[in-house]
């Protein structure tokens, strides 16, 4: 994987993150979150608790991607303004008022 373009690079004061729009080129399939979330943490150098990926978008006929990024300051600055399915996908919402395995 490799960043092929930087589309938007800006820092949010007021929701303390730092929002990237990339361009990045890939091998294989198009990369699994946890993946980018990697990738991202270390060409940022940033902790991968603190990053939460947006959007994967798959250009259509290349093998490149749209992602959009957030990078947080501290990972309490992502729970409190990310929305809810987002940090599901990131296992960064604790699921204590949900019932499992349970039929109604």
């Amino acid at each position: 994987m490799k960043i092929d373009k930087i589309e938007v690079d800006w820092y949010n004061k007021l929701l303390n993150r730092r929002e990237l729009k990339l361009i990045i080129g890939y091998e294989s399939s198009t990369p699994k979150r946890e993946e980018v979330r990697e990738f991202i943490s270390k060409q940022f150098d940033a902790p991968a608790e603190n990053i939460i990926v947006e959007k994967i978008e798959s250009i259509f006929g290349s093998r490149k991607a749209r992602i959009h990024v957030h990078i947080y300051d501290n990972v309490e600055y992502a729970r409190k303004f990310e929305k809810k399915n987002i940090l599901k996908k990131h296992a960064l919402l604790s699921v204590e008022g949900e019932k499992s395995g349970e039929a109604s």
